[in-house]
């Protein structure tokens, strides 16, 4: 395996994707608060990163299944391989069954208008109607993502992104037909993003595997010890993306609940922002799981070694670049969005902050997934997990430092792994 061919072909065509990617995120949400406002928007991105976080909850599953599945293609044990994605498959699809029946529950038994403190703006009927749709194409899409993990596997990330350039493009597309032709809807909205999404995972399941027949799902090859198997590695991942779910998917929750739906519209804005030096890092980084997976495979510990040494002056350039989007801050949202869109100096050091105390780790925390060390990550997730909203809350109310308050509990909720986990990959290393 020429590793070296695999990470320049896989991070430059990434990069490239979701270069464009990204930037149609970013052109589509003008058009988007154009069309919702900004309140309906902020009701929208707290409603989308709540049923979102039926992605994190798959027992860990696609992470599981992301090394075992890699170890068997290493080895072209096609038989071993079938049965994990079969396996995968078939868990995945109970799973998303009973999300369907919880989540359907939950819909008739919370009122979300209290809970997102939206006033009169929306009635809470409206918002189960939304929240259902939301939930239906989730859980759909749910099973049908697997295809990222299988594209991951054949160190095939690049591909990846090309869906998700491709699922942009349709959701702009659909937008500014909206904007021209349809009256302001948030159920529309949901309807964009869901039907765009099921499209793109069941033409990237298809592309997997028509030239892969003989690794094709079946129920035939689904076997109940290989999700013993699957969940002795993935017990760990499940515990992570839980803690995940808390620490990074619930700051729109908070702010809706506390500060109304207005701020979340703020603090997304900033957040996006920013995510182009997040999304970028992992994007450069997702590549290496399975070529760690595949040197340790072999014990090519001098690769490791020297790789991580080159990931780490590639950091570098990620503090260089946050820095520059800290100053022009002010500057790139009077062009991206408006001069009237007016963003808090203390929310934008904070979220410079946030993204390089969760980029710097990722490295770390992708070699030690590999080879299947996490209980360090798995006991430091849970103490963010536990911390995080009571932090966030307590910023909030009694600091009074609003949005920005948000931001600084999940640094604070994360800042261990900065430290810790490049400390475990060097012991693991030096045992070597």
């Amino acid at each position: 395996m020429d590793r070296s061919k695999i990470i320049l072909q896989n991070v430059s065509l990434s990069f490239v994707f979701k270069i464009f990617n990204m930037g149609i995120v970013y052109f589509t949400i003008p058009f988007l608060l154009q069309y919702l406002g900004k309140t309906n928007y902020g009701i929208w991105v707290t409603i989308f990163s709540v049923v979102n976080i039926l992605f994190f909850v798959d027992a860990g599953i696609a992470n599981g299944l992301k090394t075992k599945l890699t170890e068997a293609l290493s080895l072209n044990n096609y038989k071993l391989a079938k049965e994990y994605i079969s396996t995968a498959y078939v868990s995945i699809f109970f799973i998303s069954f009973s999300f369907l029946l919880i989540g359907t529950f939950i819909l008739k038994n919370i009122n979300f208008a209290s809970l997102l403190n939206v006033g009169t703006s929306i009635s809470n009927e409206k918002l189960v109607s939304i929240f259902f749709v939301a939930l239906i194409f989730i859980v759909s899409n749910f099973i049908l993502s697997l295809y990222k993990t299988l594209f991951y596997s054949i160190q095939k990330s690049s591909i990846v992104e090309f869906s998700m350039f491709l699922y942009q493009i349709l959701i702009f597309a659909l937008i500014y037909y909206a904007v021209h032709n349809l009256q302001s809807s948030i159920l529309y909205v949901a309807y964009f993003y869901g039907a765009s999404n099921v499209i793109v995972s069941i033409v990237f399941n298809f592309v997997f595997f028509y030239k892969r027949k003989q690794i094709l799902p079946s129920i035939k090859s689904f076997k109940k010890n290989k999700i013993k198997e699957l969940m002795g590695l993935s017990l760990g991942f499940f515990m992570i993306q839980l803690c995940m779910i808390i620490i990074f998917t619930t700051d729109n929750l908070i702010i809706s609940n506390l500060l109304g739906p207005d701020e979340v519209t703020g603090y997304d804005i900033v957040l996006k922002l920013f995510q182009v030096i997040t999304i970028l890092s992992i994007v450069m980084l997702e590549p290496f799981w399975a070529l760690f997976t595949n040197a340790f495979q072999k014990k090519d510990y001098t690769w490791i070694k020297e790789t991580l040494i080159k990931l780490n002056k590639v950091f570098l350039l990620v503090f260089v670049g946050t820095v520059l989007i800290v100053l022009l801050t002010e500057e790139i949202v009077s062009i991206w969005i408006g001069k009237s869109f007016i963003i808090e100096n203390k929310l934008t050091y904070f979220m410079g902050i946030f993204v390089l105390v969760r980029v710097y780790p990722v490295m770390y925390m992708f070699f030690l997934n590999a080879i299947g060390k996490i209980k360090l990550q798995v006991y430091l997730y849970v103490i963010g997990a536990i911390i995080n909203i009571p932090l966030s809350i307590l910023f909030i109310k009694y600091f009074n430092l609003g949005v920005s308050g948000v931001i600084l509990g999940t640094i604070c909720s994360i800042f261990s792994m900065t430290l810790l986990l490049p400390y475990q990959t060097i012991k693991i290393l030096k045992q070597q």
